[in-house]
């Protein structure tokens, strides 16, 4: 009798999609609203301050267009595998175009809040959470792949995390995502991230 093979990643990408699912029907049906406020009126009561504020509005750039090209472009100019740099590029277009559609799909406003920085378009889920999720911790993936064990590498992936928590986090703090939407965006991000790998493996981009 034939053994079937289980792809472990198609299993875990699929339980993320349900996870997000599951997320995405409790966030239309109000459940984290009440939640949603509080974290906001938490920040601006404990955590507001010019300095973290300032910083924030530099940090949640890490999620933006202008950001991820120069990276894209810094790759082709420091690696001799070009397919690092289109790899990277072709994700970050891709899950931006995904992150429109499910906007698109949803129509959550975004909060009614103190914002400290101008956004439009719909909430959920976070576009700079879903973007920062896949682009750098496809470049984990990369870290892992392509540099052997070591501090250096330790190091890198330690701070490619922090941004990615620090984006999420800055979207909250300065007003222009709910908790929800962040948490939204991780989730199928990290479900897209996974099928995302499994392609450019299958095309041969990556060794």
């Amino acid at each position: 009798m034939k053994k079937i093979k289980i792809d472990e990643g198609w299993i875990l990408s699929g339980v993320f999609v349900i996870l997000f699912l599951i997320w995405t029907i409790l966030v239309l049906k109000g459940v984290f609203s009440q939640f949603d406020y509080q974290v906001f009126a938490f920040f601006h009561k404990y955590l507001l301050n010019d300095s973290l504020l300032s910083f924030l509005k530099m940090i949640t750039y890490l999620g933006s267009a202008s950001v991820l090209a120069v990276i894209v472009l810094s790759t082709f100019l420091i690696f001799k595998n070009k397919y690092i740099g289109i790899s990277l590029g072709l994700n970050a277009f891709f899950i931006s175009v995904f992150n429109l559609i499910l906007k698109n799909i949803f129509f959550v406003t975004r909060p009614s809040t103190t914002t400290f920085i101008i956004e439009s378009g719909y909430s959920y889920p976070s576009g700079h959470a879903m973007v920062s999720f896949a682009f750098y911790g496809l470049m984990i993936y990369f870290l892992f792949k392509k540099m052997k064990p070591s501090f250096l590498r330790n190091v890198l992936i330690f701070l490619l995390v922090l941004g990615i928590i620090l984006v999420g986090f800055s979207r909250i703090y300065l007003g222009v995502h709910h908790f929800s939407d962040i948490i939204g965006g991780y989730l199928i991000s990290f479900a897209y991230l996974i099928l995302y790998i499994k392609l450019i493996k299958k095309l041969g981009m990556v060794k």
